[in-house]
């Protein structure tokens, strides 16, 4: 199974109901398995997924193209509702200019876990991830600015 494939699977199956997620991992090769529970288990820590955005991102078509990034005050909002290895994806892959903003805003603890992230993230995501991230970008942040209130 390749990497990318491994991951793809594991995303879906993260979302899965438990019982469905046991009978087809029961169906798959235990080298297979073996693979896929790590992943499946970091999914499901991180991240409530959205169907139609985990459709696109499995299915590969970049459905999010218009990366804007919002306002620092909401960017700085919406990072910090998220893990620091999850903020520094979001900044890699939808607001790689916003970065330095974002770290002088957190507390030092927090800039320095995020930072660390930062510095071990690859230069490009892959245009799914990159679209699905800035998709959590965007409609966290219209969100906010629909009912009025912090994102």
């Amino acid at each position: 199974m390749n990497p990318t494939g491994a991951r793809k699977a594991a995303l879906a199956l993260a979302t899965m109901h438990p019982a469905d997620r046991r009978w087809i991992l029961g169906r798959l090769p235990e080298a297979w398995r073996s693979a896929l529970h790590p992943l499946i288990s970091e999914a499901q820590r991180y991240t409530a997924l959205d169907a139609e955005l985990l459709q696109a991102v499995l299915a590969d078509e970049p459905t999010y193209l218009a990366r804007e990034v919002p306002p620092p005050d909401v960017l700085i909002v919406l990072l910090d509702r998220l893990s620091p290895a999850w903020a520094a994806r979001v900044l890699t892959a939808a607001a790689p200019d916003h970065a330095d903003i974002y770290l002088a805003a957190c507390e030092k603890s927090r800039a320095e876990s995020v930072r660390h992230e930062l510095n071990r993230m690859p230069d490009r995501f892959p245009p799914s991830l990159a679209d699905a991230l800035a998709h959590y970008l965007d409609t966290n942040a219209q969100s906010g600015r629909t009912t009025g209130a912090a994102p």
